[in-house]
């Protein structure tokens, strides 16, 4: 009631679906939704991170299909290291205490250096499984996703950086799905009987 004792007049209501119905404006929705991540790495993380974007672009891969592909080796090696424990919620070895042994166990250099500030697009997809590393993680030592993700980078940048026989895998690989093939095939060992 109005203080003349009137009451308000009802605004029209118009269809459920009005603001449905409306023309959207600006770019439209990606098929994939992506959001960009705050991340801190160190100086030589993040050259290797840039060295990785530029090393893939030939492939056909932008920066989030890079993160996508850094995210998801970094989570195969540890659900191998996973798989070859006996123990019962044991995420990684015994002797695992902090990062810096985690960057040991994979044979990678610990970080060194100041961290400075770096948005990273990633697709929520890759944001999720970064998210539950992270909260494993930090089950046995702290650990924060810049962290996670700089592991993830050094080790995708040592992975790509291995050679078979004169070139490089990138160089061996002609797109993407050949360049997935080849890191995500598992390892077997050869050994010569004599």
């Amino acid at each position: 009631m109005t203080k003349r004792g009137r009451k308000a007049p009802r605004r029209r209501v118009l269809g459920a679906n009005w603001e449905a119905q409306q023309p959207r404006r600006g770019r439209p929705p990606a098929e994939r939704p992506r959001k960009a991540t705050r991340l801190y790495l160190t100086e030589v993380q993040r050259d290797h991170w840039l060295a990785l974007g530029e090393a893939l672009a030939p492939l056909g891969a932008d920066r989030i299909d890079v993160a996508e592909l850094v995210v998801a080796y970094l989570e195969q090696g540890l659900h191998e290291i996973q798989s070859g424990l006996t123990g019962d919620g044991q995420t990684v070895p015994v002797g695992v205490v902090d990062l810096k042994s985690l960057y040991f166990l994979l044979d990678l250099k610990p970080p060194v250096g100041a961290t400075s500030q770096y948005n990273i697009t990633m697709f929520t997809e890759t944001r999720e499984k970064l998210s539950v590393m992270t909260v494993r993680l930090q089950s046995v030592f702290r650990a924060t996703w810049s962290q996670v993700f700089g592991l993830a980078v050094e080790n995708m940048h040592q992975a790509l950086s291995r050679r078979r026989g004169r070139r490089n895998l990138i160089d061996q690989a002609d797109s993407m799905a050949d360049l997935r093939e080849v890191l995500f095939q598992p390892q077997q060992l050869e050994f010569e009987l004599r």
